[in-house]
């Protein structure tokens, strides 16, 4: 029994350790943490689970408590909106993971509770500084735009080419103010996703933490939704600009579903033809260096509807073995 409790009691100190340790590197290294900011729910959402909601929830407070003190020893204020929303965002996976949903509501419900939270914190700071929410937005965007136009300057990229943007920066700061809902929405899509398939691998050998999604490399998306996305590509061609922009952003979104059903189809291959790891993390990187290969992917992703390549994989597979 004193084992017993000896391994728990360990387990809290690790997981206040590596909380607090999460939490610092996003507070304090201003270039590493908004890279490694869309994984840190991990960390919160695999203690959190293993601990239970209980002494989960007192490791938290214990490492926000720890992260506080030593950022007011060093005299550094951190955005504590942040913060908040990486600890909200781990402890919702974790509680909506627990009700065993399919992994189609999954998705959805934690998406959406993360996009929700997201909205609410842009207008928590527009209430602050007393601006509209939408031109904060738009202020946000126009300084990331400033902020790359002085990157491609330290780059040596051709004085041409920056003067083209720079004339440009309005119509470009426009165009992302306009679809910052698919943007939003997707990012949080995109955080949920690599946290849940992380998460999985981490937690999926213990039933009872981790639900069972079945094969994810075998997922389709609904077939109705070819019809959102035929609708939303009129839109965009249809006139009026309110049109345009609900038209661009439901497209977004679309194109999002069917990049998931292109990866899945990805998996399912690479699986069959046994592939090399060394291949396949080379692929998913180029997928997030390299745009055309996005395109190619939602490509696939959609014409799965008609074509069905996994079972023409599995054929030529069978064909072949």
């Amino acid at each position: 029994m004193g084992k017993k409790g000896l391994v728990i009691d360990s387990e809290v100190i690790r997981g206040i350790a590596v909380l607090s340790l999460t939490i610092l590197i996003v507070a304090l290294i201003p270039f590493v943490g908004p890279v490694v900011i869309i994984m840190t729910p991990l960390p919160v959402l695999y203690y959190y689970s293993r601990l239970g909601r209980m002494r989960g929830l007192a490791a938290l407070a214990v490492a926000f408590g720890t992260v506080s003190g030593v950022l007011t020893l060093l005299g550094h204020r951190a955005n504590i909106s942040v913060l908040l929303m990486i600890a909200f965002t781990g402890v919702m996976l974790s509680e909506i993971l627990k009700r065993r949903y399919s992994i189609e509501k999954t998705f959805i419900l934690a998406s959406l509770a993360l996009f929700f939270c997201g909205v609410g914190f842009v207008l928590y700071m527009a209430l602050l500084s007393g601006v509209a929410p939408w031109r904060m937005v738009e202020l946000t965007i126009e300084g990331i735009v400033g902020e790359n136009l002085k990157l491609y300057e330290q780059l040596s990229i051709s004085e041409d080419q920056i003067g083209i943007i720079r004339e440009n920066a309005p119509q470009i700061i426009v165009f992302f103010t306009g679809i910052f809902p698919a943007l939003a929405l997707s990012g949080a899509v995109l955080t949920v996703w690599l946290n849940v398939l992380t998460g999985r691998s981490l937690l999926g050998r213990n039933a009872d933490l981790f639900p069972d999604f079945g094969d994810l490399c075998l997922w389709k998306a609904p077939e109705k939704l070819v019809w959102l996305l035929i609708v939303s590509g009129a839109m965009t061609l249809a006139p009026g600009d309110i049109l345009d922009i609900v038209g661009i952003n439901l497209l977004i979104v679309c194109c999002l579903v069917y990049l998931f059903q292109g990866l899945a189809i990805a998996g399912f291959f690479f699986r069959q033809r046994k592939i090399p790891r060394l291949l396949r993390w080379l692929f998913y990187i180029l997928i997030v260096v390299q745009q055309y290969m996005v395109i190619l992917v939602i490509a696939f992703g959609l014409f799965d509807i008609w074509i069905d390549f996994r079972k023409r994989i599995a054929r030529i597979n069978d064909v072949t073995a």
